[in-house]
């Protein structure tokens, strides 16, 4: 196991995929085996070669048969194949088992929210399916359990969703509905969706030539000191320059 793990740490997926199905066949049927059929394919998808996502559904397949602890897991990487393959309606068949058996609940949220990409997707051919994706969106992050990247991931991409809609006022509410669940202090920050819908919201104030108001957002960004803490200090120095917002 630790030679193909050397290799795909290496992003040698060739050769990692080559000793992850051979470890599948020496232990046929045990956990070992299906962590590695699981490795094998996610190798396989990593891939350049002809055919790789093929092989990947086939070692997927095979890991959902062993139905043990990466069943459920690899129902949504076959998922994410048909996807890339421009699949979506076997996808969504795919996510929908997920979603009716008995995955766990991180699982199902991924299940979830492949679903609602699906249909945001699919909006550009009808704009209906914006309105599915915002209901699952908005299912994901009602959740109980309330895990703020989810919640965050939902809301954000709802907001899209709204944008595509034309509903501006309504991206920019879900946009800053982000952005005010960043203020508990019982957790940690979540950072990634949090800088995502914050950049979109200021982009519609910008747009709207609400300065003032897209300069505090840049202000929220910057201090929350993460991976684009500079590019919102950059854009919050343009705006106050641009359009002389002294006293910022």
């Amino acid at each position: 196991m630790k030679l193909a793990e050397i290799y795909y740490r290496r992003q040698d997926f060739a050769n990692a995929q080559t000793q992850f199905e051979s470890l599948a066949q020496q232990n046929p049927d045990s956990p070992l085996g299906e962590k590695a059929l699981f490795f094998a394919a996610e190798s396989a998808m990593s891939s350049m070669g002809a055919r790789s996502l093929d092989r990947a559904i086939v070692l997927l397949d095979q890991v959902v048969r062993l139905n043990g602890d990466l069943k459920w897991a690899a129902r949504n990487e076959q998922a994410v194949i048909e996807r890339k393959l421009g699949k979506p309606q076997d996808a969504l068949l795919l996510y929908d088992e997920v979603l009716k058996g008995d995955a766990r609940p991180s699982e199902k949220r991924e299940a979830l929210c492949g679903k609602g990409d699906i249909f945001f997707e699919m909006g550009g051919s009808d704009p209906k399916n914006y309105r599915r994706a915002i209901g699952i969106y908005d299912q994901l992050a009602s959740e109980k359990e309330e895990l703020i990247h989810w919640r965050n991931q939902a809301l954000f991409k709802k907001g899209l969703c709204l944008e595509k809609e034309t509903d501006r006022a309504g991206a920019l509410a879900t946009f800053y509905t982000v952005l005010e669940n960043d203020t508990r202090h019982d957790r940690p920050p979540e950072l990634f969706w949090y800088y995502k819908a914050g950049f979109n919201a200021a982009r519609l104030l910008e747009d709207d030539s609400k300065w003032e108001s897209a300069a505090v957002i840049y202000q929220r960004l910057a201090a929350a000191d993460g991976s684009r803490s500079e590019e919102a200090r950059a854009r919050l120095n343009r705006l106050r320059l641009e359009h002389f917002l002294w006293g910022e």
